[in-house]
């Protein structure tokens, strides 16, 4: 008869991966990556086969912070994405297929989804003899990209040797982004640096990196890994800081006249504190909004989806570098048609460029986006500038 175990969330939980697993080539979402290391939480040390695992639906997404109204939905469509074969690059180098799930059930009536990982995948997870990662489940709930997860676990992997090097090829195939982010700049933006953000105030791990070059191109990155002390206490500072911006949010609705109670504060925090005082701040004064609650609460979910966003534009930095090149070569294109057009070496153009990044980037990190994109922006110039070009009549 098939064992059933309903799933124990806790940050504390441990997962114990195999490396040959954690160093594999595969693809996995955020939603994707963190059900796999719940379930491979509850996995018993002593367990000699795979049981079957029931979860809350609603439970694993208080777990995961998900803010999303469609989890039921998501969740059905991840399982379902997780019983699909999918290719990746054994320890042994060969290419094998292979499904993360063999089972799931959604339990409609119930509000919760039983599962069972593939027979294939006991040699990643149970009876682990041979060299394998393990870590607190909380390290990696709370990040929130895809890239975050895996970088993480294929540090950890390397914790006790405090160093780590891939080649850009290498890393960009353990990350599923071999066609991605082709300009190194970019990728080293939106995903190193942010991982590297997350790692350091999320984890139990933080790293610093080099970016070795070969020629004039990154050939690879070497990682240097050191433990993140303060960890341990990021839930309870979380949990700190989310009653404190209650207080905070009944404090200034008082100040302008709004009582509000705890259950509305709690739901208006799922899309950001500043946005809500932003809101509050700006009708302090506005005597149109009869129903000040009714219009926060409408107006909060389409201001936090745009705030969201351009937070990832300054985060990452590429939107804004996207901008001071566009900028760039739009001043430097031809004003009409001209009937020659002239290949100018990139290193003519540095002053004029450095001028506009300077307008979004300090002068250090000015002079480092040119030296890295400077070439590659010439001659984007010079492919532009093609259009302004007087074609001679054909004969």
């Amino acid at each position: 008869m098939e064992n059933n175990r309903e799933i124990i969330f806790k940050d504390t939980n441990l997962v114990s991966k195999a490396n040959s697993i954690v160093e594999a080539t595969y693809k996995l979402g955020v939603m994707e990556q963190k059900i796999i290391s719940v379930i491979a939480s509850n996995i018993h040390p002593n367990d000699k086969d795979f049981q079957t695992y029931t979860f809350s639906i609603k439970q694993f997404g208080d777990l995961i912070g998900s803010k999303s109204k469609n989890l039921y939905k998501e969740v059905d469509k991840i399982t379902t994405q997780l019983m699909q074969p999918f290719l990746f690059i054994n320890h042994e180098g060969k290419p094998t297929r292979i499904a993360w799930l063999s089972k799931a059930t959604y339990n409609i009536n119930e509000g919760s989804v039983t599962v069972r990982f593939d027979p294939d995948l006991k040699p990643f997870f149970l009876l682990l003899n041979q060299k394998f990662t393990r870590y607190k489940l909380g390290n990696i709930l709370h990040l929130r990209s895809n890239y975050s997860i895996r970088l993480y676990e294929l540090l950890k992997s390397y914790e006790g040797l405090t160093e780590r090097t891939f080649t850009l090829e290498e890393l960009r195939a353990k990350l599923g982004l071999q066609d991605k982010y082709p300009v190194w700049i970019n990728f080293r933006q939106r995903v190193i640096d942010h991982a590297q953000a997350e790692l350091a105030k999320k984890t139990d791990i933080s790293f610093t990196y080099d970016a070795i070059r070969k020629g004039r191109s990154i050939h690879k990155i070497k990682f240097k890994i050191k433990t993140n002390s303060s960890s341990d206490q990021i839930i309870k500072i979380e949990e700190d800081t989310y009653s404190q911006d209650v207080i905070d949010i009944q404090r200034l609705g008082l100040e302008i006249g709004m009582n509000l109670n705890k259950k509305v504060i709690t739901e208006w925090l799922n899309y950001g504190k500043n946005n809500i005082v932003e809101l509050m701040q700006s009708i302090k004064y506005d005597d149109t909004i009869k129903n000040p609650i009714g219009y926060i609460s409408a107006v909060l979910p389409k201001k936090a989806t745009t705030d969201e966003q351009l937070a990832l534009f300054d985060d990452d930095k590429s939107i804004l570098i996207e901008k001071a090149i566009r900028e760039f070569i739009m001043s430097k294109l031809p004003k009409r048609k001209v009937t020659r057009i002239e290949k100018i070496p990139h290193y003519m153009h540095r002053n004029d460029a450095l001028e506009i990044l300077k307008k979004y980037f300090d002068e250090e990190e000015s002079k480092r986006i040119w030296e890295e994109q400077g070439a590659e922006i010439t001659e984007k110039l010079y492919e532009e500038s093609q259009s302004k070009l007087i074609k001679a009549p054909s004969l």
